[in-house]
């Protein structure tokens, strides 16, 4: 009996959820381009195959320091107390390669990841989201010839999780019952497939909703379009080692983005997400939900699914479980 009630508060969880997100879902639900080129983030450095694989990112609404793509920098308030911020006038993308098997084959999956400053408190519309320092991934799977075969798109906290094939999936690794048609996410509409076959130089461009920093476009563009002066403005950004993340300078030393020990292990400091917590954290069983993470610390699961009895099989850190998970037959 008790039991029963327990899932009945969780299922009226999930539905004030569902409503609140789907609030948030209206903000700003047409972004009209402004006239002139839009704002591209063009990933500069690395290794070659990072740097190929690696996503540009166009950014709406670029006149606000808050939808800028940021660089992690440390310091010290009055008090000498440590902050992390992320200043919009350094842009960088961080990056690690992960390879991993499965009975299928050998795979690698590339991971990038950028951050903003914040997403502002907003009531109407409703943000459940609003906090600093939030982050979103880009995965790249990437099969043994080096073409890449799925992308992922999350935010460095686990929501709003996509998956998207490629011209170069096989067929036998689709879900069971897969449709070939466009892919609504939480009032995001993805495309059904990622075709890397036309123009020179293909490059996955990932769309960025303003104010909320979720992902509302999904394309791949030759290299010379996206070089285009009338159409794009370009944003150099260097692609930098995902592990410089822990070797922020701070005075005469370095400081980590991440807590590295502790009942925080793994999140990103000041990265708190209070609406999230509230509105969600009690019924997920997770009182820091919505905090964005640290890519493979043991005991902290980058969840990409909310329902506690999924925290485990959702983890992205365990890359063929995740795409087990969601379904795909690698």
């Amino acid at each position: 009996m008790i039991a029963g009630k327990i899932l009945r508060l969780i299922a009226a969880g999930m539905i004030l959820t569902a409503l609140l997100m789907g609030l948030g879902c209206m903000h700003l639900k047409q972004v009209t381009p402004g006239p002139g080129p839009q704002e591209l983030y063009q990933p500069q450095g690395g290794p070659e195959m990072a740097r190929a694989l690696a996503p540009a990112l166009v950014i709406h609404g670029w006149d606000r320091p808050y939808n800028r793509i940021g660089r992690p920098k440390a310091s010290r308030d009055a008090q000498g107390f440590e902050q992390i911020v992320m200043d919009p006038a350094r842009p960088a993308m961080y990056w690690r390669a992960v390879p991993f098997s499965t009975a299928k084959g050998s795979y690698t999956a590339y991971i990038y990841r950028v951050h903003f400053p914040e997403i502002p408190v907003s009531l109407i519309p409703f943000f459940i989201g609003a906090g600093q320092n939030m982050g979103l991934f880009v995965v790249v799977i990437a099969d043994q010839a080096g073409r890449p075969v799925l992308v992922a798109t999350l935010g460095t906290c686990g929501c709003y999780t996509s998956l998207t094939p490629t011209s170069y999936t096989p067929a036998w690794a689709y879900p069971a019952g897969w449709q070939d048609k466009v892919v609504e996410l939480y009032g995001e509409t993805l495309p059904a497939r990622l075709d890397y076959g036309r123009g020179e130089r293909p490059r996955l461009v990932v769309e960025v909703r303003p104010g909320e920093h979720r992902v509302m476009g999904l394309g791949v563009l030759p290299a010379a379009r996206l070089a285009e002066p009338r159409l794009y403005r370009g944003h150099p950004t260097p692609l930098l080692p995902a592990d410089d993340l822990r070797r922020l300078p701070l005075e005469s030393g370095t400081t980590s983005l991440f807590y590295e020990d502790g009942m925080l292990e793994g999140h990103v400091k000041g990265a708190w997400k209070p609406w999230e917590t509230l509105f969600i954290g009690w019924w997920c069983l997770d009182g820091t939900v919505g905090m964005d993470k640290a890519y493979g610390v043991k005991g902290n699961p980058l969840y990409t699914s909310l329902q506690p009895w999924y925290r485990q099989s959702s983890d992205l850190n365990d890359l063929p479980g995740f795409l087990k998970f969601w379904g795909w037959r690698f």
